[in-house]
């Protein structure tokens, strides 16, 4: 199994599905990008079954910005009509950047008051005249950074870089 494919129990299932890689710059913040889409026909739904991930995501949406803590349990989420989200997974790094007492996100959504950034990917991702991979690029530029600004690199031996340094391990043994 692809590590990327993780959290997701039928990917197939997704109309559409992107995944793209941090720069180098901000790989000390986020391990990728994810970008659903969905624009399905009256009537249908697409029913996704999402598997525990040990990680926190950001995620921009139509309605709003999230910061959403780790899960520790299977979760569901039915798609209908039209729609979106352009999200970060997280590296703990950036969430302790992110949030005071990462521990409370815990299998929790904390709604973020960010219209600035809420504005750009939204607009971003409702561009029309341009090719869907330019307006997914800026979308997740956007993105990008507004994480860079909020998330410094850790210095070397910090307990932010030994956070990211277990969770690639972790990653790896699971």
């Amino acid at each position: 199994m692809d590590p990327r494919d993780r959290g997701l129990l039928y990917p197939q299932r997704l109309p559409e599905f992107h995944r793209l890689e941090p720069s180098a710059q901000l790989s000390h913040a986020v391990a990728w990008f994810w970008i659903p889409e969905w624009n399905l026909p009256a009537g249908h739904e697409s029913r996704q079954e999402i598997l525990p991930f040990p990680a926190c995501n950001l995620v921009v949406e139509p309605h709003g910005v999230t910061l959403v803590g780790p899960p520790t349990r299977r979760s569901e989420r039915v798609l209908t009509g039209s729609g979106w989200a352009v999200g970060a997974l997280l590296r703990p790094a950036a969430t302790a950047a992110l949030i005071r007492r990462p521990a409370e996100l815990r299998d929790a959504e904390l709604p973020l008051a960010e219209p600035a950034l809420h504005g750009d990917v939204v607009a971003a991702m409702r561009d029309r005249a341009a090719d869907p991979g330019s307006r997914r690029a800026r979308a997740v530029e956007r993105l990008a950074a507004w994480i860079e600004e909020r998330v410094p690199v850790p210095d070397p031996g910090s307990n932010a870089a030994l956070a990211n340094a277990l969770g690639e391990a972790l990653a790896e043994v699971a």
